[in-house]
């Protein structure tokens, strides 16, 4: 299991925080965030990378005024 924090980077101190979980055939990947007090949507792209190699990207978007959040996706590759 991997965990990676980042800034939102919108002038605040909030953070996103990603959790990945799995291997070859399987995945978890986990997403939560601090709330966004602001009056404006938020929105970051997330790179996922194994050895230095971009697999994909995650881009996340968040409401103004809204609550964190979690949000997990299951996907089997075969």
């Amino acid at each position: 299991m991997a965990t990676k924090t980042i800034m939102w980077g919108d002038g605040t101190a909030d953070t996103l925080t990603v959790t990945y979980t799995g291997g070859a055939g399987s995945s978890e990947l986990s997403v939560s965030s601090d709330p966004n007090r602001s009056l404006v949507v938020r929105t970051l792209t997330v790179s996922l990378r194994s050895g230095g190699v971009t697999l994909a990207s995650l881009t996340v978007s968040q409401k103004a005024r809204s609550r964190a959040y979690s949000m997990s996706y299951n996907t089997n590759y075969e």
